[in-house]
């Protein structure tokens, strides 16, 4: 399957020009059609292409068996009474062939990365909470704990209560409670946005979550389950 990065203009990434956070923060202001139209080659050559080039050079880092996603700016509309027309950040998602894959988003916030299994498959999570439980879990505990020292979030749990068939006082309750482990960071904008130091950020997060992606495609693996479709 071609993913999306491979149709990107073959630019080296260079960072997000300031435009492309001026574009978002109109679009924050002026949520509508008209909005869009009037700028949308700002939102192309400014926002979507630098998207495409970054995903295409950490693909390359990541290995075969990548697909790359990345995410229409147009909102569904059709379940929600928010009829705002259109997402105010831009998101791509890179599937890997074992448990998980990296989130990004780029906004007028700055950028936003996660690394992990955002929402297991039932068969992934049986699979996570037997591991959670035995010894494996005592590994994933300190990846985790490495981690949040280490300036990442871990994915908040889930459920309120550990699931059945697990002693509701386990010391690793919190994990169990979980449907998806992801480490995630935040940066918000300046200068370096601008510059090839946004790609060395990812890179230096995907080496960052490295152990605890490894933990997730060893003790989870993928799922055997058809995928649910990315919008």
């Amino acid at each position: 399957m071609k993913s999306a990065a491979n149709t990107a203009v073959r630019t080296r990434f260079a960072g997000w020009p300031k435009p492309a956070l001026v574009f978002f923060h109109g679009l924050k202001r002026d949520n509508s059609k008209a909005y869009f139209e009037a700028h949308r080659q700002v939102y192309e050559e400014q926002v979507r292409q630098p998207m495409e080039a970054l995903l295409a050079e950490i693909e390359r880092d990541l290995g075969p068996d990548i697909e790359v996603k990345i995410f229409r700016l147009n909102r569904d509309l059709r379940f929600t009474p928010d009829k705002r027309p259109y997402k105010e950040h831009l998101g791509a998602y890179l599937s890997t062939a074992g448990a998980g894959g990296l989130y990004l988003q780029i906004s007028d916030d700055g950028l936003y990365l996660a690394v992990g299994s955002h929402e297991m498959a039932p068969d992934q999570l049986n699979r996570f909470r037997d591991a959670v439980a035995g010894k494996d879990g005592e590994k994933l505990a300190r990846i985790v704990a490495a981690l949040v020292k280490e300036g990442y979030q871990v994915t908040e749990p889930s459920f309120k209560r550990v699931p059945p068939g697990y002693a509701a006082d386990h010391p690793r309750g919190d994990l169990l409670r979980c449907k998806g482990l992801m480490a995630s960071r935040n940066w918000k904008p300046g200068a370096w946005l601008q510059t090839v130091e946004a790609k060395d950020r990812v890179r230096q997060a995907i080496k960052d979550s490295k152990p605890l992606t490894s933990w997730l495609d060893t003790q989870v693996g993928p799922s055997g389950q058809p995928a649910r479709p990315m919008r």
